[in-house]
């Protein structure tokens, strides 16, 4: 039996979906009826599974933070993804990154001790590896550095990160996997959703930032991967190409045949603009759509080294403007009502 946490999410679903096209038995967990809504609508991308194949997914009502629930709901259990987790920038939620990210991670790693689980693989986040201080595309080796100012939410997942390590220490066979930004089809049902109404209404601005890029469907597929085989004690950094944000942004305007961003995000404009943006909240009362964090991040130049996952597994990477292009597909018909 394999175990599904965060199977309602973004990459948890494209996971739960493959998992159950392969006819593995799983058993997910949910936290509300919303999610097991959002999750259904990722149906549409796999024509091969039908009712019956979703019928036999096992669903739990749990909370990540819920130890003695995820526990009782091991039992049986072999391999456990763990796929939760939330992605925010903003200081108000400085405590529910810790909580979710390292303490549920603590949870999920005790409770795989506690029922001596056989295979754990952990979705960290190329955030958990710091900044680049020279330049160089950043490796598995990088060691985590508070000197370089990371984000509450980078900072979250480092100390996940460390959970899982110490459940290694203590015997639990366990893989982590680092991803860069991840593509691929419902990107827009998640952090991408505000990128695509903006392209849509005309996105005057890019950000001047660089990053590793990957298809969600590589991502899934090297997870169950990694899985399957006797890799162990060992993190890996999932990313296919590094790529500026502007032509990422360009690519996506022209195939939704929108005004490409023609001004790129100076510093100045960075300030001016999160200035703005927390007046707009201040008067409406709604959180701000960007921060300093988020601007900081988008404009930060860095590279990632995919060398280790890429000999380990022998594996060739989607082309990222491929992925882009299939998904786009997908999000056209979607908006004409053809699914």
């Amino acid at each position: 039996m394999i175990f599904v946490v965060g199977a309602t999410g973004y990459l948890g679903s494209h996971l739960l979906y493959n998992l159950v096209q392969l006819g593995k038995p799983v058993r997910a967990i949910y936290r509300s009826k919303e999610k097991l809504d959002h999750f259904l609508k990722f149906r549409k991308y796999y024509p091969a599974v039908n009712d019956r194949m979703l019928d036999k997914i096992e669903w739990v009502e749990c909370d990540i933070l819920d130890y003695y629930t995820l526990s009782d709901n091991l039992s049986g259990v072999s391999v456990v993804y763990n796929a939760a987790g939330i992605v925010s920038f903003h200081k108000e939620d400085n405590q529910k990154l810790l909580k979710i990210n390292a303490q549920g991670t603590a949870n999920l790693v005790n409770a795989c001790l506690e029922c001596k689980i056989d295979r754990l693989c952990h979705v960290s986040s190329i955030s958990a590896l710091g900044d680049s201080q020279d330049g160089e595309p950043i490796d598995e080796s990088r060691l985590w550095s508070k000197n370089t100012s990371p984000s509450p939410y980078s900072y979250s997942k480092f100390r996940g990160e460390m959970e899982v390590w110490r459940g290694i220490n203590e015997g639990l066979q366990a893989v982590i996997v680092n991803p860069s930004i991840i593509v691929g089809p419902g990107m827009w049902y998640g952090s991408w959703e505000g990128i695509f109404k903006q392209i849509n209404k005309g996105l005057n601005y890019y950000p001047t930032g660089t990053s590793g890029y990957i298809d969600v469907l590589d991502v899934v597929r090297t997870m169950i991967r990694l899985t399957e085989s006797e890799v162990s004690g060992e993190r890996f950094i999932l990313s296919a190409e590094n790529l500026a944000h502007r032509e990422v942004l360009d690519f996506l305007a022209e195939a939704m045949k929108r005004p490409l961003p023609a001004r790129p995000l100076t510093p100045q404009l960075v300030k001016i603009a999160c200035y703005l943006e927390k007046l707009r909240s201040v008067f409406t009362g709604t959180r701000p759509r960007i921060t300093r964090q988020s601007m900081k991040s988008s404009t930060a130049v860095t590279s990632y080294s995919n060398r280790k996952i890429v000999q380990a597994l022998s594996l060739e990477f989607t082309p990222v403007k491929e992925a882009l292009g299939a998904s786009i597909r997908f999000y056209q018909e979607e908006q004409e009502g053809k699914f």
